[in-house]
């Protein structure tokens, strides 16, 4: 989608101003100023590849903008996703450590995941698991590049999800990164629900610890504010999502080395978060021991 055509969209008013921001790596976005105020504008193309279904990212958005917790959706149409634009700043890894951070982060997550009653419309359910098969089979018809040893890597991974308890099925972001979170000061929000839906709420949890590369004491921490204390079990069922979490984050990686036109090093990121995936997946087997 040209600047052009967003210039013309109909929801701006007059006196409109585009200008576009950095760091997308899905997606292009842009600050709009109009008349109508300030909004966001991202060109999200058809991304099925990757598993995106752009009208449930609206209804995970909208549920979630209900609730206070992700910005209110102006307008859509093919192509484009218009949201209330937040004055904040986008997190680092580094903000997401801190303590307080953390603290704020887990009471987001766990009203986010604590909505039930209040959710209404038809969400997608989000499994990691068949996210990730459906990637290997993805990036095999794109011609990627795939990790050594997959064919082991996803036996362990059907042995994880045996080891995984039965939970409550809550909506979830299901991509909290640092890149994802605004802080206005006052409140977080979480931004790009595109892999939004109902799914298991210990994933959020997980995501952060995977995504943020957060340090043992920095994970417990962020566990025992969301659950009110430690909970050796619970912690073990983190873990293992963890892993699960960054071999995703693998995966998506090395589908966006062939799927994607944006300017940005891919194969080098699938490279570190496979080697953060071993990690974590040798971690979780001395934890184990």
């Amino acid at each position: 989608m040209s600047k052009e055509r967003i210039l013309s969209l109909p929801c701006w008013g007059s006196g409109v101003e585009l200008e576009e921001l950095s760091g997308g790596i899905t997606n292009r976005n842009y600050k709009v100023s109009c008349s109508a105020g300030k909004r966001m504008a991202r060109v999200c193309e058809d991304r099925r590849v990757l598993g995106i279904d752009r009208a449930n990212e609206r209804a995970c958005q909208a549920s979630a903008a209900s609730l206070g917790i992700a910005p209110a959706i102006v307008y859509h149409e093919e192509g484009v996703l218009v949201s209330e634009y937040i004055e904040g700043r986008t997190l680092e890894d580094s903000d997401v450590k801190e303590e307080g951070t953390l603290a704020r982060l887990a009471r987001l997550l766990r009203g986010l995941h604590e909505s039930r009653a209040e959710l209404r419309g038809e969400l997608l359910y989000f499994c990691p698991f068949q996210t990730i098969r459906t990637y290997v089979g993805n990036a095999k018809k794109l011609g990627a590049v795939l990790p050594d040893q997959l064919d082991a890597i996803l036996e362990d991974l059907d042995g994880l999800s045996g080891e995984l308890e039965p939970f409550r099925p809550a909506l979830c972001h299901n991509d909290v990164l640092a890149a994802n979170i605004l802080d206005d000061g006052t409140s977080l929000w979480l931004v790009d629900w595109e892999y939004g839906g109902m799914g298991n709420p210990l994933f959020d949890l997980a995501g952060v610890s995977g995504n943020c590369g957060l340090e043992p004491g920095e994970e417990r921490l962020l566990l025992a504010a969301y659950f009110g204390g430690e909970d050796p079990a619970t912690a073990r069922q983190v873990s293992i999502l963890k892993a699960v979490s960054l071999l995703r984050e693998t995966l998506w990686a090395v589908i966006q080395t062939a799927a994607s036109d944006i300017d940005f090093d891919y194969a080098a990121y699938a490279a570190e978060l496979f080697e953060a995936y071993r990690r974590a997946r040798e971690e979780l087997t001395r934890g184990s021991g």
